[in-house]
């Protein structure tokens, strides 16, 4: 039988290091924002550990609202007190521990190297090589330096890059270099609620789909373009309030009454 949810996210909410024009904080209700970031333990999360037994969730993500969840205070506390607590879970191919998946926009991540490994996987928010579009794209002047992250990232990295219209000329070029730096795990992102059809991937070769999204081969490395109005997963979110939504779409949350 299918398991309700394909994962979990703990969200975070607060001040940013970045101030990203999409970010998806601004679409939800402000209740469901409350600063959790100096917060042990998190609100409600005895609970999510439940449902989490409960649906035998094998993957959990530190995300954020409106923040990163790097700039939360007792990270690899939390990292260590989630894993102390979570029993292996049935998969098809038998027993396996429960993953820990890191989304962060890398601003800390050279700073935070040994908390930054201590995950199983990283998604590194990152739209342009281009100072420039960079600075329109996040706000900010300071970016990361993605090759030193990953040569030092001891787990597998992925970059996860948003489309707009600061960066669409960019991408052939943003491909090559991510590939020139090692990643083999790219994802383009079509904006939640953008209808612009960007077409910037078509032709490449598609190998694959997942969860409903187009996989294509660039000289041997993984883009997928995500679109998130079409794609088929399903997850369990902790809000920073407290709130558990199933709803993978966050927007579609609502307040704990």
């Amino acid at each position: 039988m299918p398991k309700p949810f394909d994962f979990a996210n703990i969200l975070f909410a607060g001040p940013c290091n970045l101030r990203c024009p999409y970010c998806i904080g601004r679409q939800l209700n402000p209740a469901l924002n409350r600063n959790n970031l100096n917060l042990f333990p998190l609100q409600n999360i005895d609970k999510f550990v439940e449902l989490l037994k409960q649906h035998q969730i094998s993957q959990i993500v530190f995300t954020g609202t409106t923040t990163d969840p790097q700039l939360y205070r007792h990270e690899a506390r939390l990292l260590d007190w989630l894993r102390d607590r979570l029993p292996p879970v049935e998969t098809e191919s038998g027993l396996r521990e429960v993953q820990f998946s890191l989304h962060t926009n890398g601003q800390l991540a050279l700073s935070k190297m040994d908390v930054f490994n201590q995950y199983n996987r990283v998604s590194l928010s990152f739209p342009s090589f281009n100072p420039g579009t960079y600075r329109k794209m996040t706000g900010s002047g300071h970016m990361p330096d993605l090759a030193e992250i990953v040569r030092q990232a001891q787990i597998p990295v992925k970059v996860s890059c948003v489309v707009n219209q600061h960066n669409a000329a960019e991408i052939d070029e943003f491909l090559a270099r991510c590939r020139a730096i090692g990643l083999r795990r790219i994802v383009i992102r079509q904006l939640y609620g953008d209808p612009h059809p960007w077409n910037l991937l078509i032709h490449l070769p598609q190998v694959a789909t997942y969860h409903r999204n187009p996989v294509y081969d660039y000289h041997g490395m993984e883009v997928t373009y995500w679109n998130f109005h079409q794609t088929g997963s399903k997850s369990l979110n902790l809000f920073s309030d407290g709130t558990i939504s199933p709803h993978y779409l966050l927007t579609q949350a609502r307040v704990n009454v």
